[in-house]
C-alpha cells in the first residue's frame, strides 16, 4: 500500500503567531472528556496522559478547519501518524522533537466536524510522550467522540508485532525508526478488518526464554510504564475478546540448545500467566512470518504441543494456534505488503473462531476459512517466481506438489502437518530445493489434505 505522507517536523513561533492571528486559537486540554483513549496510558498527571506503547491511539471529533497537536516527547525519537476523517492513505507524520511542542497539522479543512485519530507508530524504546491536547479555531469545540467498537483484541509480541522495518525498502535495513509503523503491522490490520479496538504490548528482540537483552516477556508484559519493573497495569481497564501471542522468533535465534520439554514448558507457563489476566479471552498462539516457521522448523511443533497440553491438562478449550507461513524468498522483517496478508488471514481465522459479524469491506478476506481452497497462482504466466495461496479447514497432513504435463512430479512445495488457516507459498522455478529447475511449459499444482484434492494449471514462460 502506497501512502502519501505529510511530515510535521518543527513549528516555528512565527508560523504559529501568523496562524493564531489569522484564525484565533482555542486550546482543548487532554483532560477533556471528549477525547477517547485506547491503550496502556498513564493518567496519573491530570491533563498530561503519558503514552508509551506502540499502537496506542487517541480519537476525537473536532469542529473547524484548523488543527494543531500539543505533545511533550521525552527523547525526540517518537513518531505518530495523524489521520483526519479516516483518510488512512494520507497520514500526517509527526516526527517528535524533544520537549513540549506544538505541531501544525492543517489549517485548510472544511468548516465542519472532523474525525481525528492520533496513533503512536513507534515502540516504547523511543521514549514516552505526554499528550497535552489540541488547538482548534476559536469558537469551535470537541463533540461526542465516535462510538467504541464492540470487540477488543490485544497482542503480545516482538519486533514483528511492533511493525519493525515494515515501511523500509526491500533493499534497506530494518532498523530505521522512521520506517517502523505499528499502524501497518498485522495486528492493527486485523483489528481494523474486524472492527475491533486494538492494543499492542510488544518489544523488538524479546522472547519467552531468552532475548537480545536481560529481560524476557514475563518480566515485561504486565507493566504500565515499560521502563519500570514496579509499574503495574490494571488489566481490568481493557478486557479483550481475543489475545494474540506471537513470540519465539527471538528464542529460535538465540537458544543454543533445543531441549523440547523445556521449550514447551516455558510456553505453557507463559500462556498460563497470560490466561490469569484474560480468563475469558480466546487466545491465539501464533508464530511467524520469519524463519521460525520455515519448512522443517521445530518451533511451531513446540507451540502445538503446549496448546495440546493446555487443552488436555488445564481443560482450556478457549485457545488455538495460527502460524504465519515463511516465504523462503524473503529473509528480513516483513514489509507492509507482508503485514497486509498476515493481517487479512489472521482476521479470517479470528472471525471463524469467534463468529463475529464484522462488516469488513474486503469480503474475500473476511470470510472464515471454513473449507479447503486452492487459489490460482499469481502472477501467471510467470518467471521465475509465483505465489500460491491456499486454506485448510482443519488440522491434517498437507501436500502441495507440482506436476508436468505428463503427470510426473517435479516439485514438492509442502509436505507436513498443518493447522487450520490460510497459507502462502512462493514457488521459485530456479531454486533446486525439492525440484530441478523448470523449463517453459504448462504445469499443474495440486493441494491434497486428507480426502480433499484440488488441482490448478500454471504456465512457466521464459
Amino acid at each position: 500500500m502506497k501512502r502519501k505522507l505529510s511530515t510535521i517536523r518543527i513549528v516555528f513561533i512565527v508560523v504559529f503567531c501568523l496562524i493564531s492571528e489569522a484564525f484565533g486559537i482555542k486550546t482543548i486540554t487532554a483532560d477533556n472528556p471528549n477525547f477517547q483513549y485506547t491503550g496502556r496510558i498513564d493518567f496519573s498527571i491530570p491533563g498530561q496522559p503519558t503514552i508509551f506503547w506502540p499502537g496506542t491511539f487517541i480519537r476525537a471529533n473536532f469542529e473547524g478547519p484548523l488543527l494543531l497537536i500539543m505533545l511533550d516527547d521525552k527523547t525526540g525519537q517518537s513518531f505518530y501518524d495523524v489521520f483526519i476523517d479516516e483518510d488512512y492513505e494520507h497520514p500526517h507524520l509527526i516526527d517528535c522533537l524533544a520537549g513540549s511542542k506544538i505541531y501544525v497539522v492543517t489549517g485548510s479543512l472544511k468548516d465542519t466536524v472532523h474525525n481525528l485519530l492520533i496513533f503512536r507508530r513507534t515502540e516504547a524504546s523511543t521514549g514516552p510522550t505526554k499528550f497535552l491536547g489540541i488547538q482548534i479555531n476559536d469558537g469551535k469545540t470537541l463533540v461526542t467522540p465516535p462510538a467504541r467498537p464492540k470487540h477488543k483484541i490485544l497482542f503480545y509480541g516482538d519486533s514483528i508485532t511492533c511493525g519493525y522495518g515494515d515501511e523500509a525498502p526491500d533493499n534497506g535495513a530494518d532498523d530505521n525508526l522512521t520506517q517502523e509503523n505499528n499502524f501497518l503491522a498485522y495486528g492493527a490490520v486485523a483489528s481494523r478488518l474486524l472492527n475491533a479496538d486494538y492494543m499492542c504490548i510488544a518489544k523488538s528482540g524479546i522472547g519467552i526464554m531468552i532475548s537480545w537483552f536481560n529481560m524476557v516477556m514475563s518480566d515485561y508484559y504486565y507493566r504500565l510504564n515499560p521502563d519500570s519493573s514496579t509499574s503495574y497495569y490494571d488489566f481490568s481497564q481493557f478486557t479483550p475478546d481475543v489475545v494474540g501471542i506471537n513470540l519465539f522468533q527471538n528464542d529460535s535465534w538465540l537458544l543454543s540448545t533445543m531441549d523440547s520439554s523445556k521449550i514447551t514448558n516455558a510456553y505453557i507457563d507463559f500462556v498460563r500467566e497470560i490466561r490469569l489476566h484474560h480468563p475469558d479471552a480466546f487466545i491465539v498462539c501464533s508464530l511467524g512470518s520469519m524463519d521460525a516457521t520455515k519448512a522443517g522448523s521445530r518451533w511451531p511443533g513446540f507451540i502445538d504441543e503446549a496448546v495440546k497440553y493446555l487443552r488436555e491438562i488445564d481443560n482450556d478449550t478457549n485457545i488455538g494456534t495460527y502460524f504465519f507461513p515463511y516465504d523462503p524468498a524473503w529473509s528480513k522483517h516483513p514489509r507492509v505488503r507482508h503485514h497486509e496478508v498476515m493481517g487479512q488471514n489472521l482476521a479470517s481465522y479470528i472471525n471463524d473462531k469467534m463468529g463475529w459479524t464484522t462488516g469488513v469491506e474486503n469480503d474475500s478476506y473476511a470470510q472464515p476459512p471454513n473449507n479447503f481452497q486452492l487459489s490460482q497462482n499469481y502472477p501467471n504466466p510467470f518467471n521465475p517466481t509465483t505465489v500460491i495461496n491456499y486454506q485448510s479447514a482443519g488440522v491434517g497432513h498437507v501436500t502441495l506438489k507440482v506436476f508436468d504435463i505428463l503427470g510426473d512430479e517435479v516439485a514438492i512445495l509442502v509436505n507436513e502437518e498443518q493447522s487450520a488457516g490460510a497459507y502462502q507459498i512462493t514457488f521459485n522455478t530456479q531454486l533446486p530445493t525439492n525440484h530441478q529447475p523448470l523449463s517453459s511449459g504448462v504445469y499443474f499444482y495440486q493441494l491434497r489434505v486428507g480426502s480433499f484434492v484440488q488441482t490448478k494449471k500454471m504456465v512457466v514462460l521464459k
